[in-house]
């Protein structure tokens, strides 16, 4: 199911929206050939990076067909946030040592439809909204403009 649900999303993990995908069935993943010589499938579980611990949060609490879990092991569609879940318990200090990303998101592909679960990741994607300047930055921003001229 999950190589299925891949090959389907593959337009939605693109740079603009995703910055690293994270799955041993993809040709590009640095140990594709010991997975392909262990296993006859990539497995279901596939993790990617935003390069925004916004965004990654935004996506985890705005999917519907994903069941936010710290563990896995079920048919249904399942994700979380490890660094703010599973590994939260680990010191910040230690995970920037051992560079574990704070915007890793991880799904575990269920038996839904390949279709529906691109559908809901699309829509959480699709309606984030970056944060911008507060209106306290904006007015800091036209008063040292205004003072300048």
């Amino acid at each position: 199911m999950c190589n299925v649900f891949l090959v389907r999303c593959h337009g939605l993990f693109c740079p603009l929206l995703v910055w690293q995908v994270y799955y041993t069935g993809l040709e590009s993943h640095p140990d594709y050939d010991i997975h392909t010589a262990q296993a006859s499938g990539g497995g279901s579980v596939v993790c990617f990076r935003t390069g925004s611990l916004a965004f990654s949060q935004h996506i985890v609490s705005v999917t519907k067909l994903f069941k936010i879990t710290v563990s896995f092991g079920s048919v249904n569609s399942l994700i979380s946030m490890p660094a703010a879940m599973s590994h939260a318990s680990i010191p910040a200090e230690v995970r920037a040592a051992r560079e574990f990303p704070n915007d890793l998101v991880r799904l575990s592909i269920g038996i839904e439809s390949a279709e529906d679960l691109i559908a809901d990741l699309t829509k959480a994607m699709q309606s984030y909204t970056a944060p911008g300047p507060s209106a306290a930055a904006k007015a800091a921003a036209a008063a040292s403009t205004s003072a300048e001229q």
